[in-house]
């Protein structure tokens, strides 16, 4: 489901990146250029900048709406948009986030470089409001990233609308939980996702155990077995599979 973070670093330094310019007597900085005054930063163009991190200048980038401007005490750079890769200014405390810049995924910074958090393929897509990242995440696909809370198993759909997915605390991926063949395919409602089984396919991943489906061309009805795939329970050789009121009928 949609999930709403503190931009922690972007709080205390997308807001306030009030910085001097580097005090190198009319020398401009240049990548990889040692530096002592670690969290100072430079303009180098609309969207970026090069910041002293580490003791040497690294180049970040600045792709939120407001881009890189001003000058010497005046400069602001704002990160709430950026690209997997590039270079970011690492958080005092917490986590400096942004959205990447087709809006489909939430990044992280990590050792100085924006890194792929997850993705967020729901209808709301990455926001960003003052200092809250919003990323929907209640649609996504089999191996997308993804994050786990305490209490919350965050299942979704995949954006085809075929398969319910849930994230994977040991891979922190999309893995498949349930096929969704029946017309309504997976969908959500109120915050909940839904997976429409009337219609199942042999070997395909299912839960509960023990539920039934039939097949799709309505010649078998299958049951979900304790290995949480569609097996074959008996053939429907008179009038075929049918589901009436939630209840499989086979002759």
């Amino acid at each position: 489901m949609a999930r709403v973070w503190h931009r922690l670093a972007a709080a205390a330094f997308s807001v306030s990146l009030v910085v001097v310019l580097s005090q190198c007597k009319g020398l401009k900085p240049t990548p990889g250029a040692p530096c002592v005054s670690n969290g100072k930063y430079q303009c180098t163009d609309p969207q970026n900048a090069l910041l002293c991190q580490g003791g040497k200048m690294v180049p970040i980038s600045c792709k939120g709406p407001k881009g890189c401007s001003g000058m010497g005490v005046s400069s602001q750079c704002d990160d709430d948009f950026a690209s997997a890769g590039e270079g970011c200014m690492m958080a005092v405390s917490g986590d400096n986030l942004a959205c990447g810049t087709d809006k489909l995924t939430e990044l992280t910074c990590v050792a100085g470089l924006w890194k792929l958090t997850r993705t967020c393929k729901g209808p709301k897509k990455c926001t960003i409001n003052g200092t809250m990242i919003n990323c929907d995440d209640s649609m996504g696909d089999v191996n997308d990233p993804c994050t786990v809370e305490a209490g919350d198993n965050n299942y979704g759909c995949t954006t085809d609308k075929k398969i319910e997915v849930v994230c994977d605390a040991s891979t922190s991926k999309f893995l498949p939980s349930n096929t969704c063949r029946g017309p309504k395919g997976c969908y959500i409602e109120n915050d909940k996702v839904f997976c429409d089984q009337s219609m199942a396919r042999l070997g395909d991943k299912c839960r509960p155990v023990d539920n039934h489906s039939c097949s799709e061309d309505a010649t078998q009805e299958l049951k979900c077995s304790p290995q949480f795939t569609w097996i074959k329970q008996r053939d429907c050789k008179h009038s075929g599979c049918k589901i009436k009121s939630s209840e499989v009928y086979c002759d």
